[in-house]
């Protein structure tokens, strides 16, 4: 899942992927990825094709 939330008082933004593996229904493992905002734009650089 992906979420964009922000720090209460701190006035940052932080982007989230939530990942989660399920095994017989329940959830096995979660693991969580945290970037500023502000950062995103920067770090989908490496998804973008590059001119031939």
């Amino acid at each position: 899942m992906y979420s964009r939330r922000w720090i209460p008082g701190a006035g940052l933004g932080i982007a989230v992927v939530d990942i989660l593996r399920f095994d017989d229904g329940l959830i096995a493992e979660a693991w969580e990825i945290i970037e500023g905002v502000s950062q995103v734009t920067v770090n989908l650089a490496w998804w973008e094709c590059a001119e031939h």
